[in-house]
């Protein structure tokens, strides 16, 4: 039996006591569908066995990985089998049965990840009581889950105690004032040369090797050995200066991340968070394609909108510094949608350029009522798409990346306030 329903934070408690009180065997998912954000929960007779996330899964696991079981890289644990590998419960089975780690060690990492999920779905159900976005449960009783287990045995955690660990470190996160700001966000420097006159010689060393938008804040609070709050809270007087930035990254491409750790290099520079975002709000693939690949191999980064009814929520959550809008689009045009932007105080200087098939007067005129920056007319052209670009952006140059094509997008500053204790953490 399927069970629907809208989540807040008092009903994702109710809905987890009560896979304990039921002795529940299943999942209970969570998914934000506007975002294509989802969350499971495995229970087995009440107790939690494995949790899931689409936001970062790799990157969770291979930290989960770094932490508790830290003389075993994830290409050595992989040896076993094929080189698709799907890094879940069974995987670290498998792993316990070869003897490459102990059954404490796989406890642990399922407690972590668990933890961390927990934390996430309680972050995430708090903040949708402020969308319009609703956080929907499904809780599906799973007779496979019972088949699975005569496979192997069961670590089985205690639910309560998870749910207590991860409210406390919800709560705490939230009492120093980060409850907007995911510790999935990476820090990334934005002014180097201020925030070498600010702090140690030391301190500005190491941190300028880690901030560098490749690592978020619980990949450096392992990577550092630190409590992730304390780590958080010794760089928020400088993501408040605006010296540092949070910004939102990709999750480690997993054939990317084994081959780091079979050939021990370290993790090529992604390109640098100040390097100008630019967004295109287009239905055509093609279009879209063409625009992102001439960009990027430019050095910019860049996000797409295919959906052009939803482009406005996602402009507001990125941000970028200048927009093409297709003037052609279903539901909506490109004139409407330029109206709304510009109605948006945010986005009252970016520039927004249309595209469109038809460039006569009658177009040009309408795009200067609704204040579009100007026109790219297609088909598209990398030398048209760039003289435009570095017209509208001239201030600005963006920095190329090095072979690793992960997209990062705008940082989100955080205005908070709190004592420095970088030195001694870093």
């Amino acid at each position: 039996m399927n069970i629907h329903g809208v989540v807040s934070t008092e009903k994702l408690a109710k809905l987890i006591q009560a896979c304990v009180s039921e002795h529940f065997t299943g999942r209970l998912s969570v998914e934000n569908t506007h975002f294509l954000q989802s969350w499971t929960l495995y229970f087995y007779q009440g107790c939690l066995i494995w949790a899931a996330s689409s936001v970062h899964p790799i990157r969770r696991f291979c930290r989960q990985m770094s932490l508790h079981c830290p003389e075993l890289s994830i290409h050595t644990a992989i040896e076993w089998g094929s080189d698709t590998v799907d890094l879940d419960y069974i995987f670290l089975a498998k792993l316990v049965k070869q003897g490459k780690i102990q059954w404490k060690q796989m406890a642990a990492v399922i407690e972590g990840q668990i933890t961390e999920i927990l934390f996430d779905l309680l972050q995430q159900s708090e903040l949708q009581s402020r969308s319009i976005i609703p956080l929907t449960y499904r809780r599906i009783p799973e007779s496979t889950i019972d088949s699975t287990t005569k496979n192997s045995s069961l670590v089985l955690v205690a639910t309560e105690y998870c749910w207590l660990q991860a409210k406390q470190a919800w709560e705490a996160w939230r009492q120093a004032g980060l409850r907007d700001y995911s510790p999935n966000l990476a820090p990334a420097i934005r002014h180097a040369k201020q925030l070498q006159l600010l702090i140690p010689a030391v301190a500005y060393r190491n941190l300028i090797s880690l901030a560098d938008g490749n690592w978020t804040l619980r990949d450096l609070a392992v990577k550092l050995k630190q409590n992730l709050l304390p780590l958080t809270q010794s760089i928020i007087p400088y993501i408040h200066q605006g010296l540092i930035g949070l910004i939102e990254v990709e999750d480690i491409k997993e054939s990317f991340q084994l081959k780091l750790a079979a050939s021990n290099v370290s993790q090529p520079h992604l390109q640098a968070s100040t390097s100008p975002l630019v967004a295109s709000i287009d239905d055509s693939k093609n279009d879209r394609l063409m625009i992102s690949r001439i960009l990027t191999q430019a050095g910019y980064r860049f996000i797409n909108v295919e959906d052009p009814v939803k482009a406005l929520l996602i402009l507001l959550k990125h941000k970028p510094d200048l927009i093409f809008l297709d003037l052609i689009m279903p539901v909506v045009n490109g004139y409407e949608i330029c109206s709304q932007i510009r109605r948006t105080s945010v986005f009252k200087d970016t520039p927004v350029i249309i595209l469109t098939n038809n460039d006569g007067i009658v177009d040009r005129v309408r795009a200067k009522v609704v204040c579009a920056s100007g026109f790219l007319a297609k088909p598209i052209k990398a030398e048209k798409v760039l003289k435009i670009v570095q017209k509208h952006l001239p201030t600005t140059k963006p920095v190329q990346s090095q072979g690793l094509q992960m997209q990062t997008l705008n940082p989100k500053l955080v205005n908070l306030n709190s004592q420095s204790c970088l030195t001694e953490l870093l």
